[in-house]
């Protein structure tokens, strides 16, 4: 018995096989099927291959075969054998398959984590479509295998502390501390000072222990610890600080026989190591201990995030506007600009109206606050000639209209500076204006030259060059030569992450401890006392809460501009994996929401393949907020130097001694934007360039581009940028077949066959969409010039769209809706690591499924060893969040009219979508004695007293519940009490109850104790619970009915969920019929399973597959009515179909009351749930209520239970009377209404209003308005 069940589970296993799309024919189409050891489940080669397996270069001429069966090739994975017309035909008229049933690895093999050994070694694979297409998938599994889906937030972060940091110290220099010179303290020569950063150390996170028992006082302090006792998982910034006091003596003239001048005399030198702060690490990262130890907390978190006062913070990834390239805009003026972080090294070269004649126009340019004509900055640079200033420009087909703008510019450059031609003229004249300026520089005109224009570029004759070159492309543009750049393009973008975020910000908080730190040495200098310790004048408190305070808010230092943006770092959302992962890999457009926007919401072309298209939030956000394509990943900064690799391949260094005649009509070199050279023959710099980039000795993250119209070769080093692997057409046939049956991605790019492509370059290529089209040319008998081909179309995608299945078939705006919305809500798998977790709020269901279908990317991200699931299965089980209901498209009962549903009572009893719920309740008290006295409280500690609020019984001594302790709404679920008795316990407030799960009293190092209870309840889908398909076809329970009231089918299967038929036709999401049809044909043991976006099935494929089986070959069946027994007489469409259920449960949404508490002012019922307040009633459920005649309902609603009121009403003046105490005639006092405007009581009547009427009256009667009423006697 038990050898049959083993044989029927390996069976199960063989028919399960992840067969690839297109058979592989071989010339006449047919073949033998490979043979089949049953022993040890191997896949013999097969002996009738017509394949060269020596070949090593494409030749897509020789492929007749493949367009002699063109036509018998399915979209995607499809068994021959199962198909009708072939079932009969034998096996000899079987197409061969390139992946054998019996090529699977079997459940020892994979426990041993070794391969299936049909791959032999260094063996060449079939150059075919199924071959090829099978390769592109073990190559993607192995790229998000070594790559991962956060390998852009932790490398950025790496970079940071590898060299990011030490560059941000050594770019401050020597600080330099002045005394005041206050002559009363003058005592002897005036000391100075400098100072100077070294090294910076990194230390391990530890936690320091007060215990003096313990043999190591520093314990690890690892991402759980930081969780559980709120703190901030930081490291030590350990940083060398050399200090030099010295003091300046004139020297004695009689002594030295020359004139008088300052010699320095040394005091005192010496290094200290000093910590300047915590820095956050980033978990997972080189800092992080289950980095260094290889541990892990939970299976489904990959790190790439921080923890701040145990709140889990992530970086958004920023879109800035790329600084390190010429920018040619024409709104709102003609300019060409050259950015930087500096404001002083931006120069703006505008094209603007001249200021004598408003018809011409003149060429200005804007440096270091001056504007001026262009020509006189070239003659301060050393330029000799107006002849030599337009060879510079090198406009080769100079039109009317640019001449003239060159005269104009000449002629106004005279009017300004007359005789600036004369040597040394203009350069004196540049330099009285920049020195006339509000802020001029202190450097001499050589030096801020330097300094400031073009820092990168060495030499003025260099700079010239440069400047004339902006001066070119800006004419070009004018003239139509040339596009203007688009800002929203993604190549003319940069994405900021750790490593440039953090030194941003950490760059304010060092230069306030620098201000700090001059200040009180400063103080010290000025005296008689010497320099102290440099660890008194350094304060590390002031990086560390500067940075815990931006990661806290969001609000980070804008890179140019004296302001903060906010929303830089979120909080990790954790509601299921798929939206821990999508936070991950967000990107984030920083722009005012509210106004114009231009064409910053809408997708630009450059998004292929980089980023998804489909993947962005609704509302104001839309468009601003977006997720990176799958495979998608961000170039880290390339430290090797390359100008000496451009000058062997070929290319002439700029220098001031570079004649213009070998500058003139040849192509620019640039690297990041600066101009390095030129070059005669830029196709063979590109080649070189490009031949040692796929030789390794270029970083393969360099983007190299050549523009033929502007006659530019531009090179990109630079981090920020995306990239995306493709397939190099070329290097197909060196594909071979590793020794261990695993490929290596590092291995595929060192061989050429795979390759980095960025946003630049990507224009200069040609991709194929898929394997297919490769192939498709040479039944178009046309050559197939395509470089480079996609690893899979859905790569396109983001990671929650390509999860899709059928994605393609749905609406756009369905899509969008299951991606950003409904499979972060879904509830599913939980982290694994959940008993050291303290989530505030959290799901988890009790039976998560796969679900039948499989798409490729959910097949590449699973890994052979995974835990879950089938061990012949990689489709990663973690992203899908929900359970496979068989779903009926009918109506039942008037129950699910519109978007509701009616389930299967039975089916919830049996488990289906049952879910956990757990809920955190926190209070927390201060431990530091000095702290409470200084605020003048009471100590308060976690103790039990009897309480008014609510029940005490399950509480201990310490005012804890008992772990497994029912609390019912009212409870007391955390006990806290004053010295004096007072009660500052927290409840449980209405419709709030559970079992108690887990009790945590803890610490942290700000000296807070808290403690933390958790609740758990299990819920059980009711009525008003929200439910959703991965189509985006959402809906709430409309009724749970019994099951004997279902219809069924002669199978005896009853539907678990009935929708109704009306909402696919409106929402346009014919997918999900096609999810249930072949989840319908893969339960009955059908092979076609891939409904990958762009590469699905066909409906022939899918109606053929139910068709064998004996079913309708479109989904529908026949049922018998549940309630009668009779047959229904249409066709009922059932089938298996993929839902989740979603976070937003009746239970936590319910809100009643008759009367509670009302706002003291309004006199209205409060709008929190938490306050026992009322129900948001707005004009819309007024509307409803009136529509459905329920006036009296409204009227009592809206008026007689929220804020009832009476006012007195004077009929002669129509205005209010007061209720005051006034005397009669007879001198006794009377309490009643009293007109004060007639000096009245008669004909005063009383009327009801609501007091926010009444509240109006008064506030306008105390501006001075009066209001009157026209009353009518009943």
């Amino acid at each position: 018995m038990e050898e049959s069940q083993m044989n029927d589970d390996q069976s199960a296993d063989v028919s399960e096989t992840d067969m690839m799309d297109c058979p592989n024919l071989d010339g006449d189409g047919e073949g033998n099927s490979p043979k089949k050891d049953s022993a040890k489940g191997e896949r013999q080669p097969s002996a009738d291959t017509d394949v060269d397996q020596s070949s090593m270069e494409i030749d897509l001429e020789g492929l007749s075969s493949v367009e002699h069966e063109k036509e018998k090739q399915f979209a995607m994975d499809v068994d021959l054998k199962g198909m009708p017309h072939l079932e009969g035909e034998g096996k000899e008229k079987q197409p061969v398959m390139d992946m054998n049933l019996t090529g699977i690895q079997s459940v020892q093999d994979e426990a041993k984590g070794k391969a299936s050994s049909y791959l032999c070694p260094q063996d060449p694979v079939d150059f075919n479509v199924a071959s090829l297409e099978k390769f592109c998938k073990e190559a993607s599994r192995s790229f998000f295998s070594e790559t991962g889906l956060v390998s852009h937030q932790i490398n950025s972060y790496n970079d940071f502390v590898s060299h990011g940091l030490q560059e941000l110290l050594n770019s401050i220099g020597e600080i330099a501390v002045e005394p005041d010179y206050n002559p009363k303290n003058k005592d002897g020569a005036w000391k100075h000072a400098t100072i100077k950063f070294g090294k910076v150390k990194l230390e391990e996170p530890v936690f320091m222990t007060d215990n003096y028992d313990l043999e190591e006082q520093d314990l690890k302090l690892k991402p759980r610890h930081a969780r559980l006792q709120k703190m901030t998982y930081s490291s030590r910034m350990i940083v060398e600080m050399t200090v030099q006091v010295y003091t300046l003596d004139n020297s004695d003239k009689a002594k030295t026989g020359k004139g008088g001048h300052v010699s320095r005399r040394d005091i005192r030198k010496e290094t200290t190591e000093i910590n300047i702060g915590m820095l956050p690490v980033m978990v997972k990262s080189n800092l992080c201990w289950l980095h260094k130890l290889q541990e892990s907390d939970c299976q489904f978190d990959y790190g790439g995030y921080f923890l701040i006062k145990g709140m889990e913070k992530v970086f958004i990834a920023e879109e800035q506007r790329c600084l390190s390239r010429i920018w040619i805009t024409e709104y709102p003026s003609f300019d060409a600009i050259y950015l930087s972080v500096i404001k002083r090294e931006r120069i703006y070269v505008k094209l603007v109206q001249s200021k004598t004649n408003e018809s011409r126009k003149v060429i200005n340019i804007s440096f270091l606050g001056v504007i001026l004509p262009i020509w006189i900055v070239f003659f301060a640079l050393g330029v000799s000639s107006d002849k030599e200033a337009v060879d510079m420009i090198d406009i080769l087909d100079c039109d009317a209209s640019i001449a003239n703008i060159i005269s104009s510019t000449v002629k106004e450059s005279h009017e300004d500076c007359e005789g600036f031609r004369a040597p040394g003229r203009a350069r004196q004249y540049v330099d009285g204006l920049i020195r006339k300026t509000k802020f001029p520089p202190e450097e001499s005109f050589d030096e801020y030259v330097c300094k400031y224009m073009f820092p990168d570029v060495s030499g003025t004759r260099s700079k010239a060059i440069f400047l004339s070159y902006m001066v070119k492309s800006l004419l070009m543009a004018y003239s139509g030569n040339r596009k203007y750049d688009n800002k929203d393009d993604f190549r003319n973008k940069r994405l900021d992450l750790a490593c440039q975020l953090l030194r941003r910000e950490l760059w304010g908080h060092i230069k306030f401890v620098e201000r700090r730190m001059v200040k009180l040495m400063q103080r010290d200098l000025s005296s008689d006392g010497d320099i102290q310790d440099l660890r008194r004048y350094v304060d590390a408190s002031i990086v560390t809460n500067g940075l815990n305070r931006a990661f806290s808010t969001g609000s980070w230092r804008h890179p140019y501009k004296s302001e903060r943006c906010s929303g830089v770092v979120a909080t990790l959302r954790r509601a299921n994996p798929l939206q821990m992962m999508s936070d991950l890999r967000k990107t984030r457009q920083w722009f005012a929401y509210s106004g114009t926007t231009g064409d910053a919401r809408y997708p630009n072309p450059s998004y292929w393949g980089k980023l998804c298209f489909l993947s962005t939030p609704d509302g104001e956000k839309c468009g601003f907020v977006k997720n990176l394509a799958v495979t998608a990943t961000i170039s880290s900064m390339v430290k090797k130097p390359l100008i000496d690799t451009f000058v062997s391949c070929g290319m002439k260094k700029l220098d001031d001694k570079i004649p213009l005649q070998d500058i003139s009509g040849k192509d620019r070199i640039f690297l990041n934007g600066s101009l390095l050279g030129v070059c005669a023959d830029p196709g063979e710099l590109i080649s070189h360039l490009k031949s040692l980039r796929r030789s390794k000795l270029i970083d393969p993250q360099v983007e190299i581009k050549r523009d033929r119209h502007n006659k530019e070769v531009r090179v990109f080093s630079d981090p920020g940028r995306i990239l995306r692997p493709l397939l190099v057409v070329e290097n197909l046939r060196r594909i071979t077949r590793p020794e261990d049956g695993l490929y290596s991605f590092q291995e595929l790019m060192d061989k050429n066959i795979i390759e980095l492509i960025g946003a630049e370059e990507e224009e200069d290529i040609r991709c194929a969409p898929g394997i297919r089209h490769l192939f498709a040319r040479e039944k178009e008998e046309r050559p197939s010039d395509y470089t480079h081909c996609e690893l899979d179309p859905s790569f396109l995608l983001g990671l929650s769209c390509s999860l899709i299945p059928f994605a393609n078939h749905a609406n756009a705006k369905r899509v969008l809706m299951q991606a950003e919305k409904i499979s972060q809500q879904a509830i599913g798998y939980s982290p694994t690591n959940s008993s050291f977790r303290f989530d505030t709020l959290s799901h988890q269901m009790f039976y998560p499924q796969r679900p039948l279908f499989k798409t490729v990317v959910a097949d590449c991200l699973g890994k052979a060893d995974y835990r879950f699931g089938r061990k012949d299965d990689f489709t990663i089980p973690e992203y899908f969040n929900g359970q496979n209901a068989i779903v009926s498209v009918s109506a039942h009962q008037g129950f699910n009219q519109e978007d509701s549903l009616v389930m299967n009572r039975a089916s919830l009893e049996r488990g289906m979508f049952r879910t956990l719920h757990f809920k955190s309740y926190r209070a927390q008290i201060e431990n530091k004695e000095i702290t409470r006295r200084l605020k003048h409280r009471e100590k308060i500690n976690f103790g039990k007293v009897e309480s008014k609020k609510g029940k005490v019984d399950s509480l201990d001594n310490e005012g804890l519940p008992y772990v497994g302790a029912s609390l019912q709404s009212g409870d007391i679920v955390i006990g806290k009490v004053t010295e004096s008795g007072e009660d500052l316990s927290a409840k449980l407030m209405h419709t709030e109850q559970g079992m108690v799960e887990k009790v945590v009293l803890s610490a942290n190092d700000d000296g807070v104790n808290f403690a933390t209870v958790t609740l758990r309840q299990c819920r059980s889908p009711c009525v008003g619970d929200k439910f959703a398909s991965m189509h985006g076809q959402k809906g709430v329970v409309g009724l749970l009915d019994s099951q004997e009231n279902f219809p069924f089918t002669r199978q005896g299967i009853v539907p678990d969920i009935v929708i109704n038929p009306h909402g696919f036709p409106t929402r346009q999401t014919p997918g999900q019929l096609l999810e249930a049809a072949l989840g319908k044909g893969i339960a009955l043991g059908g092979m076609v399973r891939y409904a990958t976006p762009f590469t699905t099935p066909s409906v022939d494929v899918i109606t053929e597959q139910l068709h064998k089986f004996g079913f309708s070959r479109w989904g529908g069946e026949s049922v018998l009515n549940g309630q009668t027994g009779e047959r229904m007489k249409s066709l009922i469409f059932i089938g298996p179909t993929f839902y989740q259920r979603l976070t937003h449960m009746s239970e936590d949404k319910v809100k009643f009351r008759n009367t509670g508490p009302v706002h003291p002012l309004t006199r209205q019922p409060v709008e929190d749930k938490k306050r026992f307040g009322g129900v948001k009633f707005g004009e819309m459920e007024r509307d409803c209520l009136l529509g459905h005649g329920a006036a009296a309902s409204l009227h009592e609603r809206l008026f007689m239970l929220s804020d009832f009121s009476q006012m007195h009403i004077c009929q002669v003046c129509e205005r209010v009377a007061n209720v005051i105490m006034r005397p009669d005639d007879s001198g006794k006092k009377i309490h009643g209404p009293y007109c004060l405007f007639c000096r009245s009581v008669e004909r005063i009547i009383r009327i009801n209003v609501p007091y926010g009427a009444k509240l109006l009256y008064q506030e306008l009667f105390s501006m001075g308005i009066c209001l009157k009423f026209e009353t009518e006697a009943r």
